[in-house]
């Protein structure tokens, strides 16, 4: 691969991960709705054998999952039941994979960054700064702080396995007693604007 087409940037939004290069050209979007698993494998092209793959098994809450890292960036394509919801209704969104970042960088030094410039390690503060109250959520039982950081705009909201409306973008996390952002993740709910 020559430099130019060399992998420097990750973006993460709402409805996609772009993968660019040092002038900005997009070398790949892994859209969130298309196929999780063709993700994976334009990912490994361009950014080379992952560091670590994972499966978890189905539970009560979530499908069946397959997480591939470059460490500070994975991928999680999600294995959903074939069977109806139990209430009948079609699922308006079921996102075939979501993203995740974990640091700055990945361990090949290619940044990692959400559409908004925030990454991980940033002030969490900062990062909720200016934006509407119903976009920060802290999580009571668990401590987490979430702020969405971008929202989807060729959608307003996807009904959840319960059957809520939920909106989801990408979602920026801090861990109870941290200060600065632990994680981006995408596409992810925020409670606070469900």
């Amino acid at each position: 691969m020559s430099s130019a087409s060399a992998p420097t940037d990750i973006i993460i939004g709402a409805e996609n991960t772009d993968i660019v290069d040092v002038s900005g050209n997009v070398l790949v979007t892994l859209t969130y709705s298309e196929d999780g698993d063709a993700a994976v494998a334009a990912a490994v092209g361009i950014l080379g054998e992952p560091t670590e793959v994972r499966h978890q098994d189905r539970t009560n809450h979530y499908p069946e999952v397959d997480g591939t890292s470059w460490g500070g960036f994975d991928i999680v394509v999600n294995r959903y039941p074939a069977e109806a919801l139990l209430t009948g209704e079609a699922r308006f969104y079921q996102p075939a994979f979501s993203v995740q970042a974990t640091a700055a960088t990945t361990d090949a030094d290619v940044a990692v960054t959400a559409v908004d410039l925030t990454r991980v390690g940033d002030d969490f503060d900062l990062a909720a700064e200016g934006q509407p109250a119903n976009r920060v959520h802290t999580d009571d039982a668990f401590g987490i702080r979430s702020v969405a950081i971008d929202l989807p705009t060729s959608f307003s909201g996807i009904i959840d396995d319960a059957g809520i409306e939920m909106t989801y973008g990408a979602i920026a996390n801090a861990v109870p007693d941290s200060s600065t952002v632990t994680q981006i993740v995408a596409p992810a709910y925020l409670f606070s604007l469900s």
